[in-house]
């Protein structure tokens, strides 16, 4: 009987040799692919492990991932440990990473296949745009579609920037306020809600720090696009009261997702939100101050309304100040 050679798991990084060092370093991405490929299985039977064997053998590879994870999670007693609202986003990021991967094995040839190409990536940036929008209220949804925007349709969004602004604003909200918490995303509706008078209204009034090199002028003008990344002032103009007004809507129509805290603290600094958790300050009364929650050895940076109002500012954690009992915070946790 041939003899069974023992080899070690790569998951997160790390070269795993036991169950507890699976365990240490578990990552439900890792391991799925592992699952789907067959060797986890057989890293279980050359290590030993045959009750855990026994109980993945159970598990269907045409099951869903979620009810793959949630098995798995069971199976090697993790389903406590994760945070279920991050293995949601998680595993809808596995789901999207599969569908690209299947998207291109069916389009390997571009030239022969780009106009069904190119009419399946609108339709899938049309679905993810529904989605949103069927799911309105699920956080995680919404996170983790802005997500998938940011990272592959960014141009089709930025092209339909002003539409979707206008469908988000009415149907769904907190795609808005989330969207504050992204990196470009954020950046397109800061430019829309911080909009400054222009010398000249028919210049270009440029998003960020750098403008747009020559020669990436030159391409856009060559494929008859405009600069994706600068808009005129008439679009700033048209839209950037609307967005605003919406921005500073009642936020209690959106439930538990926003929070406020009301009252005093007696002049001390109160911890709200760990350090560890990204906040997006909504909001601010003048009888109160903000900080994010500072380092060892580092003191409180106090932020007023001047710097909080209309700023949509990003914190590491939040701490809130104030003496007076009608002092109040907005704000959402990323």
């Amino acid at each position: 009987m041939a003899k069974k050679i023992k080899f070690n798991l790569q998951v997160n990084g790390a070269s795993v040799s036991s169950l507890e060092g699976l365990q240490n370093n578990f990552n439900i991405e890792d391991i799925l692919e592992h699952f789907k490929s067959g060797l986890l299985m057989r890293w279980l039977e050359v290590q030993g492990l045959e009750t855990e064997l026994k109980e993945i053998s159970k598990l269907s590879e045409k099951s869903d991932n979620f009810a793959l994870a949630q098995g798995i999670l069971e199976i090697f007693d993790m389903d406590k440990e994760l945070d279920k609202n991050a293995l949601k986003i998680t595993l809808n990021d596995i789901n999207y990473k599969e569908y690209k991967e299947n998207l291109l094995k069916t389009n390997e040839d571009l030239e022969k296949n780009a106009k069904s190409f190119l009419r399946e990536y609108h339709d899938k940036f049309r679905d993810i745009i529904w989605d949103i929008i069927k799911n309105s209220e699920n956080v995680e949804k919404i996170k983790s579609n802005l997500k998938i925007i940011e990272n592959d349709y960014f141009d089709l969004f930025l092209l339909h920037f002003q539409t979707l602004v206008g469908v988000f604003k009415t149907n769904a909200p907190l795609a808005l306020i989330f969207g504050l918490g992204t990196e470009k995303i954020r950046k397109m509706l800061l430019a829309y809600i911080n909009i400054e008078e222009a010398g000249d209204h028919n210049k270009y009034c440029y998003i960020g720090d750098e403008e747009i090199d020559d020669e990436t002028k030159e391409y856009l003008k060559s494929i008859n696009l405009k600069s994706i990344d600068y808009l005129r002032y008439g679009y700033f103009e048209a839209i950037s009261k609307v967005v605003y007004d919406k921005m500073i809507f009642d936020y209690g129509e959106l439930g538990d997702v926003i929070k406020k805290f009301e009252g005093s603290t007696d002049g001390l600094w109160r911890d709200l939100v760990a350090r560890n958790k990204r906040v997006l300050v909504l909001g601010i009364s003048s009888l109160a101050k903000a900080s994010q929650i500072p380092k060892d050895g580092e003191t409180n940076e106090a932020l007023g309304e001047e710097e909080i109002n209309g700023q949509f500012i990003i914190l590491n954690g939040l701490n809130f100040q104030s003496s007076n009992n009608n002092a109040y915070i907005v704000y959402v946790e990323l």
